[in-house]
């Protein structure tokens, strides 16, 4: 035992000394019953202020004191009931109170600390916390959105969070923000541009949870950064990526006609190796080509600026369309066609046929070993779903969350398949420009089903 828990435990002993002196000073031997209320008080400061053990000495130093006084009449033992029983009672509801008065002090010391921890880790990040009410007002900030708008922190205190929103960006955040307001418990992350104090303007990355139903908060949690790096960075790239596809989209269209050309006269000349090798070298192009387009896509949707060409269209005309054109270059695999009945959308025919070639080339492309490629459409509730069944080599539930993402290829055919990793990124993309929505559902050597849904037009919900 080292000095200091010594000098505890005599503190304890001094003061259940000091409770039984003045008890007896005040009260004087007490024949019939005793007074335990200053033993009480000394074990509930021993307690508080000297910790569990000289609490629990406190309690048995004054349970030997009560029993002599109790037990012991004229120096002799005295036996009586009522008395053992108020001893008895003595030392339950001492106990008991140390075993609670103990337990709460360590709740609540563990309740301070996680506090402690919990604000010191917001106090010190790097990324921005705020509490916001409904109505848009800044309820707590951390040091990091100081730092990162500018404002003080007086300012930030008296002004609405859309002041810190640029202009352009109010209305689309505004529609994120009351949506994950009338939704408890939900989270969204959106990219905005946020209005610095000097008038500048950054890039934010902006995760927004409703946390109102949590009496400790009450309101929107927003937790943003500053991402205009790495904006800027992509911004860099997408130009540099379109430039350069722009420029090599002229010349390899040139090589294609000249291969085209060429590949005509060697048959004049009924020159077969030579119009297979020109063959391949055509085919090989057209990959190239195909990669292009697929950045130039990539840059067009990063700038915002791919269009689309909606036009009134029946939907199982083109999915006929597409598995006919498809299966005549494909003849590995079969196209089997499940259409429930067909409906009209009001769409991009063109974007739409991209996305259907690229799902089903894809699932001939990793179904090496399969027959059949399952083409289906379902239609309910004012929406059509449509799926592309494969029974290839199947997804990893790890993977399957980064598929969408640009430049994601699955690791395990990243060197038997090739590709960019563009293709679902960009059908994901033109699904979502159509306000539909896309997924898959995949296992490891049993397969992969694609799917998107699309919204019906009104007249086709009414029919």
């Amino acid at each position: 035992m080292d000095r200091i828990t010594t000098v505890k435990y005599l503190i304890s002993l001094i003061l259940v000394l000091g409770a039984e002196y003045l008890k007896s000073l005040l009260l004087g031997r007490q024949e019939e019953g005793f007074s335990h209320l200053l033993f009480t008080g000394v074990i509930i400061l021993s307690l508080r202020f000297l910790g569990k053990g000289p609490a629990i000495f406190a309690l048995f130093v004054s349970a030997l004191l009560s029993f002599q006084v109790l037990m012991f009449k004229d120096g002799d033992p005295y036996w009586h009931t009522p008395h053992f029983l108020t001893w008895v009672l003595f030392l339950a509801e001492n106990g008991l109170i140390i075993y609670i008065i103990h337990t709460y002090i360590r709740q609540t010391n563990e309740g301070l600390l996680k506090e402690k921890r919990f604000k010191t880790l917001i106090e010190e990040s790097s990324e921005a916390f705020m509490l916001v009410g409904v109505n848009g007002s800044v309820r707590y900030h951390n040091p990091a959105v100081h730092h990162i708008t500018g404002y003080a922190e007086e300012a930030l205190r008296t002004i609405s969070v859309w002041e810190l929103i640029k202009e352009e960006d109010v209305t689309t955040l505004k529609e994120h923000f009351f949506k994950v307001a009338s939704h408890a418990g939900s989270s969204i992350t959106v990219q905005h541009r946020m209005k610095k104090a000097d008038g500048t303007f950054i890039w934010a990355e902006n995760a927004i949870a409703n946390h109102l139903d949590n009496k400790s908060i009450q309101a929107l949690v927003m937790n943003f950064k500053d991402i205009t790096g790495r904006i800027s960075r992509e911004q860099e790239m997408g130009d540099f990526l379109g430039i350069a596809s722009h420029e090599l989209k002229t010349p390899l269209t040139s090589l294609k006609a000249y291969t085209q050309v060429l590949e005509m006269r060697l048959k004049a000349e009924n020159n077969t190796n030579s119009i297979q090798l020109v063959s391949k070298m055509d085919k090989q192009i057209n990959r190239v080509i195909g990669m292009i387009f697929d950045l130039l896509d990539v840059t067009k949707l990063q700038s915002g600026i791919m269009y689309l060409k909606k036009e009134n269209f029946m939907l199982n005309d083109l999915l006929t369309e597409m598995a006919e054109n498809l299966g005549n270059v494909h003849t590995s695999h079969r196209i089997e066609l499940t259409l429930d009945k067909n409906v009209s959308l009001h769409a991009d025919r063109a974007r739409l046929n991209q996305v259907l070639v690229n799902l089903v080339t894809n699932g001939i492309k990793y179904s090496p070993g399969g027959e059949k490629i399952i083409l289906q459409t379902r239609v309910e509730d004012g929406r059509v779903t449509v799926s592309v069944r494969d029974f290839g080599i199947g997804i990893s539930p790890l993977e399957i969350k980064n598929l969408f993402s640009r430049f994601y290829r699955v690791s395990s055919v990243r060197e038997s398949y090739q590709g960019l990793g563009l293709g679902l990124y960009i059908s994901n993309q033109i699904i979502e420009q159509h306000h539909g929505e896309m997924g898959v559902e995949s296992e490891e050597n049993q397969g992969s089903r694609f799917w998107f849904q699309l919204p019906l037009p009104a007249t086709e919900e009414q029919a």
